[in-house]
């Protein structure tokens, strides 16, 4: 009944909320003698680049009396549609480091409702060219039909950082103790690579986005609720990562460099060759990291109404180098029609160093064990992507084709060494095992786009996409038998298991905009194929099923430039081929991990609701959230009679999520940017099918706030904050977080240059708790990885170039038409 009233009014909330902003001004906008008598349309792009502008104010007036009668202002394309009454009319337009631009006579009557003004030139203000790049930055947050973007490069909380870094710093996502990405407090999130799945997200995601430094990334999609034309994969959404590039003609490039303390340092150069029909682009980066950290763990367990203690603390150290060197070639067959090819090669070699304590005592407080494992482990990894894509634009306006062959294939092996000492027992012979942990994957996919104009203003949109995928993991866990002087296999955790899955999908979309009303509405088809093995013994694992997803997106644009859009789609989560491989990881003797080959996926349906609000110096977003889901693969964690504690993935019935995500960003003086966010929600989880201790409700909050300031002209400084309220899990509870970052910028050589300076972790904060409980245990522990460092970077463009305009019949065009 709570749950019903508090959904409710949270609903009622917004609705008001948007009316009240839709009919502000009172009972005027009701008045026939107001309503719109025609529309005025065109475009605004900015004379040098011909780039859309976004984001500019569009005025309309009457020529009488040089009243204000309407507005707008330009979309992410620079197109505008203004509703207005008719009349002889004129409009002001207006932007940031552009001179203001007036058309008049325009004459709009009630016989002529259309007027359309075609594409409009914006020209840049006479200041010098640096101070206007300054000046006309991307507004840091943008908002789509579907997605969310945050434009980060030149956020300064990622200097120095990686990818990992850049996305700790965005609403609503949240990065664990191993790396691990949550969106919203669900941690099945689809991470792409410029829209597409990357081979170095194959093997570890959360390693793959240490290797990415944080100064090649443009900006980050955030598309919480994906159409039909994204993969079903991913229930809380997509996380789509945009690297920088760039086309200009000629030479130019990036060098980033950066040094920080403790011990964690990288480089890269970005170059870019342009001329003619073709675009040459490559980019090296090398990164070294040194990480310190600890873990303290304690447990009481009780089993036939006794209880035991066990107390471990580790202390570990690791690092390693990582290098990343891409190459590609745009070639522009005619204006309309281009072929990219593009590699990538990422290498890299890491280093652990682990010391864990382990003390064992009984309900008295005597010790019954103590010993000491020390573990060395080298590992050394590498990616390989290779893509080809062909676009062909048609003549008619908005027909495009596109196809895309994307091969990637890693490995991973790993040598671990580890030693076990026994401090109670010193006579006892001390424990000498290794791991040899060799992984490799490979993964093709093909895929075909194809979009149609059906009328004005209607898309359809149809794709088909096939991926393929190996995964071979080979384990052997080796004990060394002082007596026989030999190394013996221990058969029980020692494994080779290979997944194979085959995905095959299609859609259609179809999208139109009727006035300031725009909808899309497609649905996928997705067969899947998975065959896991167990090379030993030959066990066969197969799960076969088809599944559709539709999907639903509406927009309406009200007065006073409010926005609501509601969506809706289904989403999916397949199990990992670490989650159904049946062998136990062997890395902690009395913390073993094992898999579960009878997983079933997890299906989510997925609704939500957005208020946006943009005055001239500030916007607000508000969203609810609903997302029902069937299936729930959840980590479950039993203690058996010897003190062996065992985590396996297990499917519990049914989890609801409901929440409110605010979003507000304001130019609080012309030197002075603030933006925030905050998202509260509530998880309901049902596990009965387990029993009723696998059940929890539970509510919890995340708040990020960023302030950015300027002073002459040359000088940016950031702070920004984050906080992770507690949450209640199936288990136990994931304590409070905080951490807050700060950074200093400074452009120097005409700002060709600029230097950076950057504290994270100011008080040392971040330290990830939980308490985890079950049936017969209570578990207490701390993770804690050296987060706080100091910062100092410098970067440089080589060779700031700008295309220069030339004369085609009445309009002006760059260099980079066409390309």
């Amino acid at each position: 009944m709570v749950r019903r009233l508090l959904f409710t009014w949270i609903l009622l909330f917004v609705f008001a909320g948007a009316s009240m902003a839709q009919h502000e001004g009172g009972e005027r906008n009701f008045n026939k003698h107001n309503m719109p008598d025609g529309i005025i349309k065109g475009k605004i792009i900015d004379e040098d680049s011909g780039a859309p502008v976004e984001y500019a104010t569009i005025s309309v007036f009457r020529m009488r009396d040089s009243s204000l009668v309407s507005g707008a202002i330009t979309a992410a394309d620079g197109s505008f549609e203004i509703e207005t009454k008719a009349g002889r009319l004129f409009i002001k337009i207006e932007f940031i480091s552009y001179e203001p631009k007036v058309i008049g006579k325009i004459m709009l009557k009630p016989n002529n409702p259309l007027v359309e003004l075609g594409t409009i030139n914006l020209k840049t203000t006479a200041n010098n060219l640096a101070e206007v790049e300054v000046s006309a930055e991307r507004s840091q947050v943008e908002f789509g039909l579907d997605k969310k973007v945050f434009n980060v490069k030149k956020d300064l909380s990622n200097i120095g950082g990686t990818a990992t870094e850049v996305l700790e710093n965005i609403p609503s996502i949240i990065v664990d103790t191993d790396g691990n990405i949550s969106l919203r407090g669900s941690d099945n999130v689809r991470i792409l690579i410029d829209g597409k799945p990357s081979g170095l997200m194959g093997i570890s995601p959360s390693k793959a986005l240490e290797q990415i430094p944080a100064n090649t990334i443009e900006s980050v999609e955030v598309i919480t609720n994906p159409s039909a034309r994204y993969d079903a994969e991913g229930m809380a959404g997509i996380i789509n990562i945009i690297l920088k590039k760039d086309k200009k003609r000629g030479f130019n490039g990036l060098i980033n460099v950066t040094a920080a303390y403790p011990q964690r340092h990288n480089a890269s150069i970005n170059v870019n060759y342009g001329f003619e029909k073709i675009n040459i682009f490559g980019s090296y980066g090398i990164n070294y990291r040194e990480t310190p950290g600890h873990i303290i763990y304690s447990r009481e367990t009780t089993i036939d109404d006794t209880a035991s203690y066990l107390d471990q603390n580790s202390e570990f150290t690791r690092g390693g180098w990582s290098h990343n060197i891409g190459l590609g070639l745009d070639y522009n067959i005619t204006p309309k029609t281009s072929i990219t090819l593009s590699g990538r090669y990422s290498p890299r070699t890491n280093h652990l160093t682990r010391t864990t304590d382990y003390l064992s005592s009984d309900y008295l407080h005597n010790q019954t064990n103590h010993f000491m494992r020390e573990t060395i482990e080298d590992e050394t990894s590498t990616n390989m992507d290779f893509n080809l894509n062909f676009s062909n634009k048609f003549n008619k306006k908005k027909q495009r084709l596109t196809a895309d062959i994307r091969y990637s294939m890693g490995s991973n092996t790993g040598y671990t060494d580890i030693a076990e000492d026994y401090l109670l027992f010193p006579s006892k012979t001390s424990l000498i095992q290794r791991i040899n942990d060799a992984q490799s994957q490979t993964n093709l996919i093909m895929q075909a786009d194809y979009s149609h104009p059906i009328t004005e203003r209607g898309m359809l949109e149809l794709g088909y996409k096939t991926g393929i995928r190996t995964n071979d993991l080979d384990y052997l866990v080796e004990e060394y038998d002082d007596t026989a002087i030999k190394w013996n296999n221990l058969t029980d955790v020692s494994n080779n298991f290979i997944y194979d899955e085959a995905i095959h999908a299609g859609y259609i979309l179809f999208g139109s905009k009727l006035k300031t009303f725009s909808y899309q509405l497609g649905v996928r088809a997705e067969q899947t194929n998975v065959t896991s093995r167990l090379v030993e013994s030959n066990d066969t694992f197969k799960k076969n099923y088809v599944n559709f997803f539709p999907s639903v997106h509406l927009s309406q644009k009200l007065k006073k430039k409010n926005m609501i859009q509601l969506s809706y789609s289904r989403r999916i989560k397949r199990p990992s081929y670490r989650n159904l491989n049946p062998f136990t990881s062997y890395s902690d003797p009395l913390n073993l991990w094992i898999g579960n080959p009878d997983l079933n996926p997890e299906l989510t349906h997925s609704l939500e609701l957005t208020h946006i609000k943009y005055w001239e110096k500030a916007s607000l977003s508000s969203s609810i959230y609903y997302k029902h889901t069937d299936s729930v693969m959840q980590r479950i964690r039993t203690i058996d009679t010897n003190g062996i504690a065992t985590t396996r993935p297990e499917n519990l019935s049914s989890r609801d999520n409901f929440g409110i995500e605010v979003a507000a960003s304001i130019d609080i003086l012309k030197w002075w940017k603030l933006n925030g966010s905050f998202n509260y929600f509530r998880a309901i989880v049902d596990g009965g099918n387990l029993g009723p201790s696998y059940e929890s409700d539970s509510y919890s909050y995340t708040a990020r706030v960023n302030s950015q300031m300027k002073f002459w002209k040359k000088l940016t400084a950031q702070i920004m904050f984050n906080y992770r309220g507690p949450r209640i899990t199936v288990q136990g509870t994931r304590m409070e977080m905080y951490f807050m970052d700060v950074g200093l910028k400074m452009d120097i050589w005409e700002r060709k240059g600029s230097l950076g300076l950057k504290v994270s972790d100011v008080f040392n904060s971040r330290r990830f708790q939980t308490e985890t409980i079950g049936d017969n245990f209570v578990i207490n522990s701390e993770y804690y990885r050296q987060s706080q460092r100091i910062y100092l970077s410098f970067s440089y463009k080589i060779n700031n170039y700008r295309p220069k305009k030339r004369k085609r019949g009445d309009h002006e065009y760059s260099d980079e038409d066409g390309m």
